[in-house]
């Protein structure tokens, strides 16, 4: 049992579940997609809370990116975070929890700061053909960092701590690592200078005695990026990552913080390029709470992905784990159609622990069809991709059938709830 007090009320993570004031609260999570530095976003969020708390939200996650944050990339949060303070005490006066999640990495919309990249030009990840790598699974074109860069880890950590330390955590519900942590889906990564020292250090520590020798020209030979025993140690590294950004959490948090961390189980073909051996990768994870799966749909064959599950599952029976299971974006405003959704989210409840959905972007899409023809939008519009609302905060079609059936959809939880604790 993991107990704590957010916002005054007695909180606990016992059976998966999260119990508040000894009743189990299904959470309905909004992750606004922002910029956290910017006090225009801040005071914007703010204004809309109470139309979010109308809509039956009850805990707001803030996805803090390094370089919105931390500008010269050194580690040290370089912004006024005063605007973010009072977001986090505006939050919690509206009866609604805060998570805070920070993106690191640069895959999937993250960016290292382009001070980072001037101090330590060595740290970016190199591909099999011995390139240095960018974003083109995602198509953002940021640089990615090496997972095995010492110098990229330190950094990145001393900026998860900095933040966490520097505002009021007995507000905030959990925390949350990188957003889909993984090297690459459609390049495999990494074969850099910084991989061969942790690679070679490795194999000696663990006294490897099959261990292949690490390429001495690049590209790599395909027996090499294929062979089991270096996906087991990019397995148990890519953990290690994960493992290290939870502790630097608690480092500023206190030991009794709650991690979450995604665990991304995509189209099998690529999960050795995204992570080794997946179920050494979540073996690996001893220091998270909260297992935030995805793919929960399959965005290939369009059915539910039970395969991630099914691999969370077999981790938490062999090691006894007592992880909440919940998702990682379980809709967004882009990716699911209406008529998938109850099949969706039915999946989600079959699988998980009945923790919460979480929904991205929790946001007014002021470019979304609603817009009357001819209207000139204000100047400061931003487009909101993954908006789960239309400009008028009317729910767009896959969000329709969650909002409009709440009710309903929580009457399925908790008779799955009640049943699995029988």
């Amino acid at each position: 049992m993991k107990r704590r007090v957010v916002c005054g009320q007695n909180v606990e993570l016992r059976q998966g579940k999260l119990w508040v004031e000894e009743e189990h609260r299904f959470l309905k999570i909004g992750k606004p997609l922002r910029n956290f530095g910017d006090p225009s976003d801040v005071e914007e969020l703010v204004s809309d809370l109470g139309r979010i708390k109308e809509k039956k939200f009850d805990c707001i996650e803030l996805n803090c990116y390094w370089h919105h944050l931390d500008r010269d990339g050194d580690g040290m949060v370089d912004v006024d975070v005063e605007p973010l303070r009072r977001l986090i005490d505006a939050i919690c006066d509206h009866g609604m929890f805060v998570s805070l999640s920070v993106e690191t990495y640069g895959v999937g919309g993250g960016q290292v700061p382009d001070g980072f990249w001037a101090a330590y030009p060595d740290a970016l990840a190199v591909g099999v053909d011995g390139k240095s790598v960018a974003d083109t699974e995602y198509g953002y074109m940021s640089k990615v960092p090496s997972l095995f860069s010492e110098d990229y880890l330190r950094v990145s950590r001393s900026y998860i701590s900095h933040l966490t330390s520097l505002l009021d955590i007995s507000k905030i519900l959990y925390f949350e690592t990188t957003v889909e942590p993984q090297y690459m889906g459609d390049v495999f990564v990494d074969y850099s200078d910084n991989a061969r020292r942790a690679y070679e250090t490795w194999v000696q520590e663990n006294g490897v005695s099959d261990a292949p020798a690490f390429p001495e020209e690049l590209p790599v030979s395909q027996a090499f990026v294929q062979h089991p025993v270096w996906n087991r140690f990019r397995a148990e590294w890519l953990a290690r990552w994960v493992n290290g950004d939870a502790q630097a959490f608690r480092d500023a948090a206190g030991a009794d913080a709650w991690v979450a961390a995604d665990y991304l189980d995509a189209d099998e073909p690529t999960m050795p390029a995204r992570c080794g051996d997946p179920v050494v990768f979540l073996e690996g994870l001893d220091q998270i709470d909260i297992i935030q799966v995805n793919w929960h749909w399959h965005n290939l064959s369009r059915e539910p992905n039970r395969k991630a599950y099914e691999r969370v599952r077999q981790v938490m029976d062999a090691f006894d784990r007592d992880w909440a299971i919940t998702e990682h974006m379980t809709i967004n405003g882009t990716d699911y159609q209406p008529e998938e959704m109850e099949e969706l989210l039915r999946n989600t409840i079959r699988n998980s622990t009945h923790f919460g959905w979480e929904f991205v972007d929790l946001a007014a899409d002021m470019d979304s069809p609603d817009t009357p023809e001819g209207e000139v939008l204000p100047g400061n519009f931003k487009p909101a991709h993954f908006a789960v609302y239309n400009r008028n905060w009317e729910p767009k079609p896959n969000m329709a059938v969650v909002d409009e059936r709440w009710d309903e959809w929580m009457d399925e939880v908790r008779t799955a709830a009640a049943v699995e604790c029988s």
